[in-house]
């Protein structure tokens, strides 16, 4: 027999016809994606830092002439110091009277400890202790003006159980970012640091110290301030000296450095650093302090008259604004803005009997009369020069 041949079809069983099953797709393998990388995340802090703290005389008998205290001459910058800032001045003064405060070339200085409370209500984070007045009140003085901050809680640099330590550094972190604050003095008027007996070390500058200390400091922060009291009283150029040595520290590990000593503004300077950016603020003036008492607006300066006395350079201020943004390990200054201050002083009111008590305070200058805003504003400018945008609060 022959065999018979079946066309391809539906099979029959019984009366229903069944469908062969679709034969499967074959699998297709997927290209392997690369792993989605996040755009990195910029991080960002803002250093906010001012001058000089003198409490002479006749700031702690205004202070003492309030009811107030210190307050009345610090509170005005709570509206002028951002809570997101990391908030520093150099204390120029110590919280001890163990010696009598005297004037004189140079003075003695000293104030009650009830400063420091003062200072941690204004805002203030953090201050530098080391400069020409550190030993005013001997090295237990000095003792006594780190007791003080401790106890109202504002951080200090530039003294220490320690030679090694002196310098810091202190940390301060805000929003994820360490910024690490050092603090050094070219010099002091009084007393050795590690005499014998002595129980504080005022950090005296030295290169290999300065190294030492911000290579110390690199280890634990992102972003590195160094507090450097320099220079001569009422020079308002930055000496080639200090150019010299602001490109040394930025090179050995500075990002911000914040210069203070000749009590009047000096220009602040941008400069690149191995990290990306950095700047140099060769001086923030005074942040409050009894010198050119004999001003006011529109006066001629006498040629015979002490520069301390009646230059009102020495009453100008500013709080300076360092925007800065780390990404990638890199550093930049995205923006440098700075509040123009004012201390006001009542003293030729007080001296000629049209006031009867001592108002000597700091603020911002556009609380000030619209006269010696006309006046001060456009120094203050210039003083800074064109990296610095003036802002009011």
């Amino acid at each position: 027999q022959t065999a018979a041949t079946v066309a391809p079809g539906p099979v029959l069983v019984g009366e229903a016809p069944v469908e062969e099953a679709p034969a499967e797709p074959a699998a297709i393998e997927e290209a392997p994606t690369a792993p989605i990388e996040e755009a990195p995340r910029e991080r960002a802090v803002t250093i906010g830092a001012s001058g000089d703290i003198l409490c002479h005389l006749k700031v702690v008998r205004s202070a003492r002439e309030h009811e107030s205290g210190f307050e009345h001459v610090f509170g005005r910058l709570r509206s002028v110091i951002g809570d997101d800032e990391v908030a520093f001045a150099n204390l120029e003064t110590p919280l001890s009277e163990r010696i009598p405060p005297e004037t004189g070339e140079p003075p003695i200085l000293g104030a009650p400890a009830e400063v420091a409370p003062a200072l941690a209500a204004a805002g203030l984070d953090a201050v530098s202790v080391a400069n020409n007045h550190s030993y005013d009140e001997t090295a237990a003085g000095m003792g006594d003006t780190l007791e003080a901050l401790d106890a109202a809680g504002v951080l200090h640099a530039g003294a220490g159980a320690s030679l090694e330590g002196s310098p810091g550094p202190i940390v301060i972190e805000r929003d994820g970012v360490r910024v690490a604050i050092l603090a050094f003095t070219e010099r002091v008027n009084r007393g050795a640091a590690g005499s014998e007996g002595s129980r504080v070390w005022v950090a005296r500058y030295d290169d290999d110290l300065a190294r030492a200390a911000l290579a110390r400091a690199r280890e634990v922060a992102d972003v590195v301030m160094v507090s450097i009291h320099w220079s001569h009283d009422y020079v308002e150029q930055p000496l080639i000296v200090q150019r010299r040595r602001a490109r040394l520290l930025v090179d050995a590990g500075a990002d911000v450095i914040i210069g203070h000593g000749p009590h009047v503004l000096q220009e602040v300077e941008r400069m690149e650093s191995p990290r990306g950016d950095a700047v140099v603020a060769y001086s923030l003036g005074n942040l409050v302090s009894n010198q050119a008492l004999r001003y006011w607006a529109g006066r001629r300066i006498p040629p015979d008259l002490h520069p301390a006395v009646v230059r009102p350079t020495l009453r100008d201020g500013a709080w300076l604004r360092t925007h800065v943004v780390l990404e990638e390990g890199r550093v930049r200054i995205d923006r440098l803005e700075a509040v123009p201050l004012w201390t006001v002083n009542n003293y030729m009111d007080v001296a000629t009997r049209r006031a009867d008590v001592l108002d000597v305070h700091v603020g911002p200058l556009s609380e000030a009369s619209p006269e010696v805003q006309a006046e001060r504003r456009p120094v203050i400018q210039a003083s800074l020069g064109e990296a610095v945008t003036l802002v009011d609060e």
